[in-house]
Formats: C-alpha cells, structure tokens, sequence
C-alpha cells in the first residue's frame, strides 16, 4: 500500500507547517486561556499557592461560609 510520492509530499508539508505553530506558539491549543496558563509555570505555581492560602485559612478559621447576597447565584431547583 504505497501512496503516491505527491501525497507523502503533502503530508510531510502539512506536518512540518503544524510543528512550527507549534514552536512559534501560535497553534490553536496556545491560544485559548486555558492552554496558555497550562503551559505558564508562572501562573501554574501561583494556582498552587492561592490553592493552599485557601485551603490553610478554611483549616485555621474553620467557619461557615457565607452566604451569598440575593440574586448572585442562579436559583437551585
């Protein structure tokens, strides 16, 4: 099953134009917010912190949230 020396070259093409999006950042992944912060160790480490500041002060003040004001939140049925 051997395809046409045309087709391979087309395919080859395509595959070398995709990895340089890649390289350059510019592939669709990277452009949304979440693949962005995905590949950001910056903000991936900040995640992490505000992740356990949160977690520390709910076992340090051990309190029920509060309520939200009316209207904030949708209805719960």
């Amino acid at each position: 099953m051997s395809r046409n020396p045309k087709s391979k070259e087309v395919t080859k093409r395509a595959v070398l134009a995709e990895l340089e999006r890649l390289r350059q950042g510019r592939h669709a992944r990277c452009q949304t917010l979440v693949g962005r912060f995905a590949r950001c160790p910056d903000f991936i480490q900040a995640a992490v912190l505000i992740a356990a500041a949160v977690n520390a002060a709910a076992r340090t003040y051990n309190r029920t949230p509060l309520d939200a004001p009316p209207g904030w939140l949708p209805p719960v049925s």
